[in-house]
């Protein structure tokens, strides 16, 4: 996405550990949005968060924030 001369990247972030890891980066919101859902879902199977709640742009687990899309503006 593109706001005048600046351009985003999208960071999907792992908040589970006690500081902050990527999943990866993305140009494209979707694909950050989908990598969310992706990661969710990997959480739900492989560490039983069957409760997970996953949104457009996070997933949280007991209220608790696991997964969020970090947006950074491109210089």
């Amino acid at each position: 996405m593109k706001m005048g001369s600046r351009e985003f990247i999208y960071g999907v972030c792992d908040k589970t550990g006690e500081c902050d890891s990527y999943f990866g980066f993305f140009k494209n919101e979707k694909d950050a949005e989908h990598e969310v859902e992706v990661q969710a879902k990997r959480f739900k199977e492989d560490l039983g968060m069957m409760d997970i709640d996953i949104q457009t742009d996070r997933a949280l687990f007991n209220e608790e924030l696991v997964v969020v899309i970090h947006r950074y503006i491109l210089r």
